[in-house]
């Protein structure tokens, strides 16, 4: 081992299951003097300081980890001179692809590789991120690319001056699978830098066994809203309120412009009505056991809507009903389908307001009217492009209402149909995501009648590039209330909580994720306030001046929110003390 990789420290790591990884001696070639790489060592499971010998020990990587640390990293040491143009893969044969008896595509959804950059000494922070993808070759062989080519710019740092920066790979896997021996080589290369010869690697892969369904990466087809069910006049089910401890089974494919196969998730709209008593809604893919999670929360006499992502199973899901009778209403505004076919969806750094009819924001400052439609530019605003825009996802607010009334937000010049997003209360503010097809750049919103204050947020929009969604149904990966996420205990005024790293124990990767979309709820509310909802960044994230719930004393409200979630994601309360819960209902990935 040359003398400047004994004085780094890798992080000493933990965790149950493992990976093992066994490599070529260290890699010394040079194009100049002083410009030399080493594909160095990684702590895995071994004491501190203990270095790795490549032709000697196997180096071991927990499956399931945490990003905390908590696995296994190959190090590549770049010289003082830099490198530019720096190229890393991981190519994993075919054989071994054959013999885990999956194929290279489910290979690749089970198996996560973070690139992680830092500088010569080792000691700043060391952002991962998704910056490669995996791919199949023609002979079956699966590889890892890095997308983006990294630059090291040369440097000498007292006491670490062999190398100006160091590229790692991080490699995790879902800890419910098969286990596997897979055997493969390391590439890294660079601008002005010696060829480096291909090091084997050998991973053997530790599951408990267990065959997990991993969703196919798929992309979305908006659609313009159109009612799939409405249990008051039997749209869809029989004509009943769905009673307590019971589930409606809708289908889906083959109805409103969803093709009958090829669906892996369907976007709706759920609203409940006329509720006996309160209680929620859980939506779920059909055939599957129903999950500790909830996608809708209703009192007594209230109408209340909200948008869910629901995964798709034999072109069905499911509505659950807790306690009572309620009516059920779903709209749908768009489906995801595995592949590339659909479009991608890039999530903001920060939301943004768009409209705000109080002030003026995007629009004249006025009420919108009864049956009246208002405009809204959302193309070249806010982040968004000026074209090739799909789709929004936007947190449309109506406050201030004089009438009981309801909100239709649709895609510019198409007839309004016949479905709803919003419904409203005089004196009371209600929030609901939804995501709206975008015609020649804007969006309708409709209010039927009185009048209403409207206010929009976007978080996101969908174009032909950007990520892949992947479905993981509703899992709960926060809840202030018994500590879930690791927050326990109520939110206090101007604090924030919220899941930090995504994790594989809650469904979702720990590398990989650029946004993730939520059902987040709010209940033991103390104080009118609201709820902010936004991404983490490696740095401090600024909070937006936008807003993602609404609530009162005494409510238990929900709403979507699909924040960008590199790094996880906040929650801010603004007001007094409240308990926050998120379910998860999948996440978005480079793909």
């Amino acid at each position: 081992m040359h003398k400047s990789m004994k004085r780094w420290k890798a992080a000493a790591v933990i965790g149950a299951g493992t990976m093992a990884i066994a490599g070529a001696l260290p890699l010394q070639a040079a194009a100049a003097a002083d410009q030399t790489l080493y594909l160095t060592d990684s702590q895995c499971d071994q004491p501190w300081n203990n270095w790795f010998k490549w032709a000697e020990q196997p180096l071991q990587v927990p499956a399931g980890a945490a990003p905390s640390g908590a696995m296994c990293r190959v190090a590549i040491s770049v010289g003082p001179q830099g490198a530019k143009n720096a190229r890393l893969n991981l190519t994993i044969s075919a054989q071994s692809v054959t013999e885990s008896g999956y194929s290279p595509h489910e290979l690749a959804k089970r198996l996560v590789i973070a690139s992680c950059f830092g500088d010569a000494s080792g000691i700043t922070a060391i952002p991962c991120h998704d910056g490669g993808h995996w791919s199949v070759n023609d002979d079956g062989s699966l590889t890892w690319d890095l997308i983006a080519p990294m630059d090291f710019p040369s440097a000498d740092v007292a006491g670490w001056e062999q190398r100006a920066g160091q590229v790692d790979i991080r490699i995790s896997g879902a800890p419910s699978t098969k286990s596997a021996l897979l055997r493969g080589r390391i590439q890294f290369s660079a601008d002005g830098v010696a060829e480096q010869p291909a090091s084997a690697i050998l991973i053997n892969y530790t599951g408990n066994g267990a065959d997990i369904d991993i969703a196919d990466a798929s992309t979305l087809v908006p659609l313009t809203p159109a009612r799939l069910l409405d249990t008051r006049d039997g749209t869809g089910a029989a004509r009943a309120k769905v009673g307590p401890d019971s589930t409606l089974t809708l289908q889906v494919a083959g109805r409103a412009g969803v093709p009958a196969e090829g669906v892996s998730a369907v976007v709706l709209n759920i609203t409940a009505t006329n509720p006996t008593g309160d209680s929620y809604v859980t939506a779920y893919p059909h055939g599957r056991s129903r999950p500790s999670a909830s996608s809708l929360n209703f009192t007594l006499g209230k109408t209340v809507p909200n948008q869910v992502v629901v995964p798709v199973v034999d072109g069905k899901v499911n509505l659950y009903n807790h306690v009572g009778s309620v009516d059920l209403i779903a709209d749908i505004s768009g489906y995801y389908t595995p592949g590339t076919a659909g479009s991608r969806y890039t999530a903001l750094a920060t939301p943004s307001r768009l409209l705000d009819t109080r002030n003026g924001t995007g629009a004249p400052r006025a009420k919108v009217g009864p049956d009246s439609a208002l405009t809204l530019q959302v193309a070249g605003r806010a982040g968004v492009p000026a074209e090739g825009v799909s789709a929004v996802i936007l947190n449309v607010t109506a406050t201030n209402p004089t009438d009981e009334s309801y909100v239709t937000a649709y895609p510019h010049g198409v007839r309004r149909p016949t479905a709803s997003n919003l419904n409203l209360t005089p004196r009371k503010t209600v929030p609901n995501q939804v995501v709206v097809p975008v015609v020649d750049g804007k969006v309708n919103l409709y209010n039927h009648v009185g009048s209403v204050d409207l206010i929009a947020d976007i978080s996101g929009y969908y174009s032909a590039t950007g990520s892949v969604f992947v479905p993981t149904g509703p899992t709960r990966v926060y809840d202030t209330r018994n500590g879930i996420g690791g927050s326990f205990g109520e939110i206090g005024p101007g604090h924030q909580g919220g899941p930090g790293f995504i994790l594989w124990s809650n469904g979702l990767p720990p590398y990989g994720v650029t946004a993730v979309a939520l059902n987040v709820t709010v209940t033991d509310v103390h104080t009118s306030s609201f709820l902010t909802v936004f991404g983490r960044g490696l740095a401090e994230s600024p909070e937006p001046a936008t807003s993602t719930l609404n609530y009162d004393p005494g409510d238990t409200v929900a709403n979507a929110a699909t924040p960008r979630a590199n790094y996880g994601v906040n929650f801010t309360n603004h007001q007094n003390y409240v308990s926050v819960i998120a379910d998860a209902a999948g996440y978005f990935t480079a793909g």
